[in-house]
């Protein structure tokens, strides 16, 4: 949740070494959380220069062009997921049909980004409220316990704790 400190280090590091890979990815995906898709992009494509196969390189361009057209960008993240399977690959997939309001292939793809990185609080969350939107309560409330105490684990997350935890409140109060 430090994004300026973060942006700092990434801009350091970049200006000390342009093709760091790491920190193109860093400075796009905050560019990327400012709603900066142009410079998010520009990022994105100078590590695909760098590196043409780099999946989260392609899956953060095809998360900015889904928005566009989602049916090409679900079948780029397919693709890619076919080829190399990766928890911020499905993760993309999951916002992807999130953004259409279709909970079921959200909730597939958000649980096998959970289930191939299953200490990362953000896919946790996500496959809470795809849970939730589907009616699948109790499910939804463990995982979103899950996703706080993961958040914990890591000294924060990028969803809203207190919304996270007024969703557990609530649920909790439904199926307890």
């Amino acid at each position: 949740g430090r994004y300026d400190d973060a942006q700092r280090a990434y801009d350091q590091l970049a200006r000390a070494e342009p093709n760091n890979i790491d920190a193109l990815l860093g400075l796009a995906a905050l560019a990327q959380r400012g709603n900066k898709s142009d410079e998010a992009s520009r990022l994105y494509f100078k590590v695909l220069e760098l590196d043409p196969r780099h999946a989260l390189a392609q899956s953060g361009l095809i998360a900015i062009v889904g928005r566009a057209d989602p049916q090409a960008a679900e079948s780029r993240l397919k693709q890619l997921a076919t080829r190399e399977p990766s928890a911020s690959i499905y993760f993309t997939l999951g916002n992807l049909y999130a953004d259409q309001s279709q909970w079921a292939q959200a909730q597939q793809a958000y649980f096998q980004s959970h289930h191939l990185d299953p200490a990362n609080p953000d896919y946790a969350y996500n496959l809470a409220v795809a849970l939730e939107h589907l009616g699948q309560h109790k499910l939804a409330l463990n995982f979103y316990r899950r996703a706080l105490q993961l958040a914990a684990a890591r000294n924060g997350a990028n969803f809203n704790l207190a919304q996270a935890q007024d969703r557990i409140s609530q649920l909790a109060a439904r199926v307890e």
